[in-house]
């Protein structure tokens, strides 16, 4: 019985992830055809100088649009992933997966850098854009602090309150991203405002990929289980595609980008989901 209502607890929780990342590939809709049609160059990115040109032949394509790609892109692989995780976890239950599923709602959420373009290009004020540049912050480490509890799950951790594990890890990125600097006006190429401490935030990141990583590993070793060996080579993967899809604006990287996130993470949902089927 337990198992049953943990299983229909978590089947809800993998709809309201996945109408979130459906709502998020539908705002990126009409915010990216802003983009696409307005023929001028925003002043904003000019005076920022952010703004680069991606030639092929004679045809240039401005930095921004195709960083506004990626981000579709991001939106596309978090309601398709999502998706995969709901009808893959119908009638089994994985704590990894579980926390892995709001890793992947943080890649959809990207889509809040195209709301701050809009937002600066209508003259927006100061107070909003900080807003969501911090709330891009805080669903990034959301994400990470998220695939970190899934890693820490896999090596044998266990706290059967979940949603108060999920509510500590948001009120620490919550925390995190209120005390982050932001430096209006300083936009990056990949349309987003420049977050202070630019090291400790990307060595945050970096530092908690690493240790998810590990901890498959760890657990691998642990449990002499090759899926979770299967599990850590999938989150280097889709770890490396998601970074290059935040943080460059070249297609070809854009493409191998994305091709990493979906591989990445159709090997890591694959071979949890074998896993857990003869549980």
């Amino acid at each position: 019985m337990l198992d049953l209502v943990t299983i229909v607890a978590r089947r809800r929780t993998y709809w309201s992830l996945f109408a979130a990342a459906c709502l998020c590939l539908a705002a990126f809709v009409p915010l990216f055809s802003r983009i696409a049609s307005d023929p001028d160059v925003p002043d904003f990115l000019q005076k920022a100088r952010a703004i680069g040109v991606f030639r092929i032949g004679t045809v240039g394509i401005f930095s921004y649009r195709l960083a506004a790609a990626a981000i579709g892109l991001c939106a596309l692989y978090a309601a398709l992933a999502l998706g995969v995780v709901l009808f893959n976890f119908r009638k089994t239950v994985s704590t990894e997966i579980f926390f892995f599923a709001f890793w992947v709602l943080s890649v959809g959420m990207e889509v809040l850098r195209l709301a701050l373009y809009g937002l600066v290009e209508d003259g927006g004020s100061l107070s909003l854009q900080i807003l969501l540049a911090r709330a891009l912050v805080f669903t990034r480490y959301a994400g990470y602090f998220s695939l970190f509890l899934s890693g820490l799950y896999a090596t044998g951790f266990r706290n059967e309150k979940l949603g108060t594990v999920i509510a500590l890890c948001a009120a620490i990125a919550f925390a995190l991203a209120a005390a982050m600097p932001i430096d209006t006006g300083s936009f990056s190429s990949t349309l987003e405002l420049k977050a202070g401490y630019v090291t400790l935030n990307l060595g945050l990141g970096i530092v908690a990929s690493l240790v998810t990583i590990a901890n498959f590993l760890y657990a691998a070793y642990a449990t002499s289980e090759p899926s979770y060996r299967a599990a850590a080579l999938g989150c280097a993967v889709f770890l490396a595609g998601h970074q290059l899809l935040i943080s460059v604006w070249n297609p070809y990287l854009i493409v191998v980008g994305f091709v990493l996130l979906v591989a990445g993470s159709a090997l890591f949902i694959s071979r949890l989901h074998s896993y857990y089927l003869w549980q």
